[in-house]
């Protein structure tokens, strides 16, 4: 990134500019190479101080801004203008943002966008008069202050001056979240009584073909409260005991409130998933019960059947189809999945996502401890779902050397049942026996 937008080398000191080049330069070229890091941490434009990173930053939010995700020299050309073609050109035209994505690590992203958050401080701070280029005693030595409050991450530097000012007799609170008084004011019982710390409901799951209410949890829902943005609820299950009927059940509840839900499944197909889709909408929506899932993987349709189901798809094609999307993986790779949470999340505005089946990837086969695995995959899509402030619903395999046992409880993780510590539910199911 060349050549400084006016003024700026008139007004800081070559060494607080020093780095700006190559900081800029990577910074943008990661946005160049997915848009989506746009949406995910707070820019503008006064950011960047060099001339080149200023237009392409600039080329990049007007894409964004036009629902364009992936740079090439077709978006280029079809939406940049006469105007901003040219522009281009004068740094090289495409092939100079071709470059810049080719060469760029976007894993290295937060360290880029954390080094120009902090160069932006030491600017502000030169604009408030704080001489960066004295000497500063840390310890028993004097330093070099600006030398040495690039060595510190951003929150480093803030904790750094914040710790000078208290040496003056001054008390910073930043850290603070709240700080009130407690008492059970009219608003507090408002936002009781309207619900407002509840999670999204799964009692029920819309009307059927009758007007009538679909059942969902209600009994369950009394105890959770709902499903809470920003968590992860866990169901654990034994091997063919029904858990993806339960999620569905769940998954319908969400939609039925107005949740965009998108599930990734390491463990079936979408065909599986279709099938069980449909019979639960057969039985639930048309209160239709002579297609099995059985019958109908076996081809056993008869025109009876035909006829439900062409009912059953215009309700779902009207209703569910624009609010859930499925996606197959072939491993439980986590990476993977959090990634496709973040493009539906950022590109489609999807409010939830069911993971299913939380287990061992190939890649920690050799690991001694593979139920720190699966701890640290909860933990993951915890983050996740805190991040990006969405519901998540997680499925997981209950040990099976402790099938038969009566009383579920966290003991049915195995050894990873550090799992219940990350989430805000765990649901345990097991099929009954005849005796019960």
């Amino acid at each position: 990134m060349n050549n400084f937008i006016p003024g700026v080398e008139e007004k800081y000191p070559r060494e607080l500019l020093s780095n700006r080049n190559s900081t800029e330069g990577n910074v943008v070229s990661c946005l160049l190479k997915d848009i989506l890091i746009l949406d995910e941490n707070k820019f503008n434009k006064d950011m960047f101080l060099t001339e080149d990173a200023r237009l392409l930053f600039e080329i990049v939010t007007n894409l964004r801004d036009k629902g364009i995700y992936e740079i090439d020299e077709v978006s280029i050309k079809t939406n940049l203008g006469e105007y901003g073609i040219a522009k281009l050109e004068e740094i090289g035209g495409f092939q100079t943002i071709q470059h810049l994505k080719d060469i760029i690590n976007t894993s290295n992203f937060e360290s880029y966008y954390n080094t120009l958050v902090k160069e932006n401080i030491f600017i502000k701070m030169w604009d408030d008069n704080v001489n960066l280029l004295g000497q500063i005693k840390i310890g028993e030595k004097h330093q070099n202050m600006l030398k040495f409050l690039r060595t510190l991450p951003p929150d480093g530097v803030e904790e750094f001056w914040e710790t000078r000012i208290s040496d003056y007799g001054v008390v910073s609170s930043g850290k603070v979240l709240e700080e009130e008084d407690i008492e059970f004011s009219e608003d507090f019982i408002n936002s009781c009584e309207e619900g407002e710390e509840n999670g999204i409901p799964i009692d029920s799951c819309g009307n059927d073909i009758n007007g009538r209410s679909i059942p969902g949890f209600r009994w369950l829902n009394d105890q959770m409260l709902g499903l809470r943005r920003g968590y992860i609820s866990m169901l654990g299950g034994f091997s063919s005991s029904g858990k993806s009927t339960f999620i569905i059940t769940m998954i319908m509840a969400l939609i039925s409130r107005g949740e965009r839900v998108l599930i990734i499944s390491n463990e079936e197909d979408s065909v599986k998933f279709k099938s069980k889709f449909l019979v639960w909408a057969l039985y639930n929506y048309c209160k239709y019960t002579k297609l099995t899932k059985a019958k109908l993987l076996s081809g056993e349709i008869t025109e009876e059947d035909k006829k439900q189901i062409a009912i059953v798809n215009k309700y779902w094609n009207e209703q569910i189809k624009p609010n859930l999307k499925f996606i197959s993986i072939e491993d439980a790779d986590i990476d993977l999945a959090k990634k496709k949470i973040r493009e539906y999340k950022l590109k489609y505005s999807f409010t939830a996502f069911c993971y299913d089946t939380l287990k061992i990837s190939e890649s920690d086969m050799g690991n001694q401890r593979t139920d720190l695995a699966l701890v640290r995959d909860s933990r993951e899509l915890h983050k996740t779902a805190r991040k990006y402030n969405m519901i998540g619903i997680v499925s997981v395999q209950l040990a099976e050397s402790m099938k038969g046992t009566l009383c579920l409880t966290a003991q049915q993780l195995s050894n990873a049942k550090q799992l219940k510590e990350v989430v805000e539910n765990l649901i345990l199911m097991r099929s009954s026996f005849e005796e019960e």
